[in-house]
């Protein structure tokens, strides 16, 4: 259990897949949950690896569900991705992108210029290559992408490496695994914004104005939620009805592997309120 003291949560922060829905259906009691963080007076963001969508497109999703929503509420791996590449390369530098709309529209909101790597001329010289998830991965994308990272001095980044995600179906490929073939390829390792690293988690107190300590975690996964909700000094919670099963909380706990440790568990969301009750939240 965390060292904090009762109340001591003014944001509660939200994975989304496998969390508030599982693919296109949304998971039970997740908007009575939702609506009790708000009628608590908490503050909410909703925190995702996915890269496919753009901010305003999950928030135009959330609001279809009938969910507290707007852009303003939502960060994903590629809106962390374009603000960390802003401050590192020159205005309208030509970044190599493995990945999708989303992460393509993040990256030129900051003023840099996506170029698709299924589309790239072969002569093009581009300052970055971003690798996210993209449904529509190919040999071609894979040979542009390693073709421009021979030169050391072009930035590898990954939005992700989380090797599935959840479906209403099943598990799916995830951007881990696209990162994976463009790493053994290329012979580098990339640096990572999503999950687990600190990247998110500073974007957002910064974005929230909420200190980490006094944030709330609620994913699905042991190895990216719950990992950097600790190493940043959240209090986490762990649900179930994602792609985390109790067996491996159990082993993770057997193992004494703390980092991986939830300070909570629930079944699902619907069982949030409760929580927050035990806790003298809101």
């Amino acid at each position: 259990m965390s060292d904090y003291h009762r109340g001591a949560v003014d944001l509660v922060a939200l994975d989304l897949d496998g969390v508030v829905w599982r693919g296109d259906r949304l998971l039970p009691g997740a908007a009575a949950a939702l609506g009790e963080v708000v009628r608590r007076g908490l503050a909410l963001r909703y925190v995702t690896n996915n890269s496919t969508a753009h901010r305003q497109e999950v928030a135009r999703r959330l609001a279809g569900y009938g969910l507290p929503a707007g852009e303003g509420l939502v960060i994903t791996s590629g809106f962390v991705t374009a603000r960390w590449l802003k401050d590192r390369l020159r205005p309208r530098a030509p970044v190599l992108v493995v990945g999708e709309e989303g992460l393509l529209r993040e990256l030129e909101e900051v003023g840099l210029l996506p170029v698709r790597a299924v589309e790239a001329a072969a002569d093009v010289r581009v300052a970055a290559v971003v690798v996210g998830m993209d449904r529509d991965f190919c040999y071609g994308s894979l040979a542009a992408a390693q073709e421009a990272l021979l030169r050391d001095e072009v930035l590898f980044v990954a939005t992700n490496r989380d090797n599935t995600f959840p479906t209403s179906t099943g598990l799916l490929p995830g951007a881990g695994a696209i990162v994976a073939a463009v790493a053994a390829a290329a012979g580098r390792e990339p640096v990572v914004m999503g999950k687990p690293s600190l990247a998110l988690a500073e974007v957002l107190a910064a974005e929230s104005g909420v200190p980490s300590a006094r944030t709330m975690f609620v994913g699905d996964r042991l190895t990216t939620d719950v990992a950097m909700g600790k190493a940043a000094g959240m209090i986490t919670c762990l649900v179930l009805s994602g792609v985390t099963g109790k067996g491996e909380v159990e082993k993770a706990r057997a193992e004494g592997v703390a980092v991986l440790l939830p300070d909570h568990v629930l079944e699902g969301l619907d069982e949030l309120p409760a929580l927050l009750d035990t806790l003298g939240v809101g």
